[in-house]
């Protein structure tokens, strides 16, 4: 019992630790109730390709339309993908033998948060996006299928001249932040989000710093900043690298 009480704060640290017994709480109390806890990520988009062309070449990337049959297996709520392509956001599936193994989202200028009532405004909308729900299927977790993704959606995204992307990632989801890391990715910001009901109360470490939402025409709307130049190289080896 005692090692079950303390795994949180081994596994995320004393204070991330805290968050997630607090959430958890809070969910015990009521389905309405949550504490999120997010960290705010700026990945460069690197000129060179993340892997060798005898491994990269057996994955192909191809954007999806609203209607296409392949969306009937993302496992997102049919009304939450349909706001994305409301907002023009991009959504590019990746094939393998032409075997659907995963998917990957990506909006420009703006993105509208599906989880909380947050818009986030990218710094630079020529040559910046936001990238979300980037999700491979349990058969095609282990290996390189979540590097071979980005390496495909990096060659997509600078042929649009984009040299950074911005994404939002649950501080407690350990294996996507280890892989975003090794990918080069910094952390520019923290956001909490206090849900009760209809409400919702955020901090963050970015401004306006402090909201309270009480509908959906109530959004914050979160200004990203760019933390370093474009172009940083990923750090370390990548093969082996994959999400949760």
């Amino acid at each position: 019992m005692l090692a079950r009480l303390l795994s949180p704060f081994q596994e995320f640290g004393v204070f991330a630790g805290t968050i997630y017994c607090i959430d958890r709480v809070l969910q015990r109390l009521s389905p309405h109730l949550r504490l999120q806890f997010y960290e705010l990520l700026e990945q460069p988009i690197p000129e060179e390709p993340l892997l060798p062309p005898r491994l990269a070449g057996s994955l192909e990337l191809r954007e999806i339309q609203a209607g296409s049959p392949e969306l009937a297996r993302m496992p997102a709520r049919p009304d939450i993908k349909a706001s994305r392509f409301r907002q023009n956001a991009i959504c590019l599936a990746a094939y393998q033998k032409e075997q659907l193994v995963g998917h990957i989202w990506f909006c420009f200028r703006t993105y509208r948060e599906d989880e909380v009532r947050c818009t986030f405004l990218l710094p630079d909308e020529q040559h910046s996006v936001f990238d979300f729900d980037l999700y491979l299927f349990p058969e095609h977790r282990m290996g390189i299928g979540f590097v071979a993704i980005w390496n495909a959606a990096n060659e997509f995204l600078r042929a649009r001249g984009v040299r950074c992307s911005y994404s939002r990632l649950t501080r407690f989801n350990l294996p996507s932040r280890r892989a975003h890391l090794r990918l080069g990715a910094r952390c520019i910001g923290r956001m909490f989000v206090l849900q009760m009901g209809k409400v919702e109360c955020t901090l963050a470490t970015l401004p306006p710093y402090v909201h309270v939402s009480f509908s959906e025409r109530d959004r914050t709307h979160l200004k990203l900043r760019a933390g370093r130049p474009a172009g940083n190289k990923p750090r370390g080896s990548l093969v082996g690298q994959h999400a949760g």
